[in-house]
């Protein structure tokens, strides 16, 4: 039996540290798998995983700002706001167009406020008159409802608004996730 009087022991405590050359491709490692986070975060910085894109229009005296959603998920709510200003107060009536592709990847439809009237055109898009409070100098639509489960992994579209025989058209495209 041996006591702790006749054990052995290292003089330093730094003899299991290994040598430079020997830890090369650990610091390899390390490097590439910093520098993958910092790209990823720069992308994401740089807006590539937004879920909503908001886009502006200037048509005559007429502001027009669109927020879509960029990426969905089926059966999860979605919601097209378009927000209109102008200087002066906007006029009685304001249509909407939306391409009817696009109308399809809602389900549960919804319009606020609600139109005064709706019609289907030959061109494949729906239009929507509404009526800004009298005097407003600005109004916003929305367009609510739920992501359809269609097949297909993207939907594009576009959107017009016509006010005082100014017309505006905006493309729209939103990608579906599993």
């Amino acid at each position: 039996m041996q006591n702790i009087y006749q054990a052995t022991v290292d003089d330093s405590t730094l003899d299991d540290i290994t040598a430079e050359e020997d830890n090369k491709g650990r610091r390899r490692l390390r490097l590439a798998t910093l520098l993958a986070v910092a790209a990823l975060v720069l992308v994401a910085l740089l807006g590539a995983f937004d879920q909503e894109k908001t886009t502006g229009r200037r048509t005559g005296n007429l502001d027009i700002q669109v927020e879509y959603p960029l990426v969905v998920r089926a059966g999860n709510e979605i919601q097209l706001r378009i927000a209109l200003s102008s200087p002066r107060p906007l006029p009685e009536t304001v249509k909407i167009s939306i391409s009817e592709d696009y109308l399809m990847f809602f389900e549960d439809f919804s319009a606020v406020p609600e139109p005064e009237s709706q019609s289907s055109r030959g061109d494949g898009t729906v239009e929507f008159e509404v009526a800004p409070a009298k005097g407003e100098r600005s109004m916003v639509a929305t367009l609510t409802g739920r992501a359809s489960d269609q097949w297909k992994p993207k939907t594009m579209g576009s959107l017009g608004i016509t006010a005082d025989d100014l017309h505006t058209s905006i493309d729209l495209e939103t990608w579906r996730t599993p």
